[in-house]
């Protein structure tokens, strides 16, 4: 068992083998984005980060053009010109990235052929970087045995400004084979955990180790799925807005502290406002990842919204009870 207490955690932390027990409470916490009838993914950190590079990459094409026209306009073309050019190709770069792809890469566990699915985008091919917004890029799904995995917890360092600040994520070090020594693949599952939570990605590779083994049920009760924001135009709108927009009810009754927190926030709407379109824009131009139908038909009836989840949970609960019998009585 895993020290639900650690706080000086190693950089990689490995965990138990499959069969062994991590640690006496489990939990997705926040990072399943689509649930199966018989297996669920969970969202990958870059998922998060959805719609800032556009919106750094707009301006810088705009300040860019701006020197470009006056370089042009003087006469001048010289080595800052040159370089101009340059940084108009990588504010491109910035744009297309987030307008062209796939709205996340989810890692998908499927219980019934007792897999791990990998989705990849293969971005656009060289010659289309840049000048492409309106590509299709191809993607590919890597496929690994259950019983090939290692599950370890990284922890690393961020800086936010000046300040440093530990994370930790959950990995799976795909090996060669059972008990292989050679690693062959390494994927993050789901965001990463800040401020030096190390005992969350051990809870989250229980909750995939219950699940896969059939110890646990593929969605339990109480738990919620990753929730994605700026989706819709007027949460996007009012993103990073109090007092404003869906959900605002709840913080006007929170008091005169609150209303003065989201009247400092309007000043800054203009702002907000930027970042949340931009993060809009690239959710609705950014495609949804698809499974192939070898996949579909291994992990069932899905995805579940958040109604009909709701509506399944027992049955899902229960079928994770008889998976469990099974394996007792195996």
């Amino acid at each position: 068992m895993v020290n639900d207490k650690s706080i000086n955690a190693p950089s990689l932390l490995q965990l138990p083998p499959l069969g062994t027990s991590a640690t006496s409470r489990s939990s997705s916490h926040g990072g399943v984005i689509e649930v199966y009838e018989n297996g669920f993914a969970f969202v990958d950190q870059v998922g998060l980060m959805r719609g800032y590079l556009s919106s750094s990459g707009i301006i810088g094409l705009f300040v860019v053009c701006f020197g470009l026209f006056v370089s042009f306009r003087m006469g001048a073309f010289d080595w800052l010109s040159l370089l101009l050019v340059f940084m108009l190709f990588v504010f491109l770069l910035f744009v297309q990235t987030d307008w062209i792809g796939y709205r996340y890469e989810p890692v998908l566990f499927d219980r019934g052929s007792g897999k791990v699915h990998i989705f990849k985008s293969l971005g656009l091919p060289w010659w289309q970087w840049g000048w492409n917004l309106i590509g299709r890029p191809k993607f590919e799904v890597q496929t690994f045995d259950w019983a090939c995995v290692e599950g370890q917890v990284s922890t690393f360092t961020i800086f936010t400004g000046q300040v440093a600040r530990r994370e930790s994520s959950l990995v799976l070090s795909i090996k060669d084979g059972p008990n292989g020594l050679v690693e062959i693949q390494r994927v993050g599952v789901g965001p990463s955990f800040a401020y030096g939570d190390t005992v969350g990605p051990v809870e989250r590779w229980e909750y995939v180790r219950r699940a896969m083994r059939g110890e646990g049920p593929i969605w339990a009760k109480g738990e919620v799925r990753y929730q994605d924001f700026g989706v819709s135009f007027s949460e996007a709108l009012t993103l990073g807005q109090p007092l404003i927009g869906p959900g605002s009810a709840k913080n006007w009754r929170r008091g005169p502290l609150m209303w003065l927190l989201g009247a400092a926030s309007l000043v800054f709407f203009p702002i907000t406002a930027y970042l949340g379109m931009n993060r809009y824009i690239s959710y609705c131009l950014k495609r949804r990842p698809v499974w192939p139908e070898s996949i579909k038909a291994s992990i069932g009836a899905g995805p579940f919204n958040e109604a009909t989840l709701a509506s399944l949970e027992e049955s899902l609960m229960l079928s994770g009870e008889k998976s469990k019998r099974k394996v007792k009585k195996s």
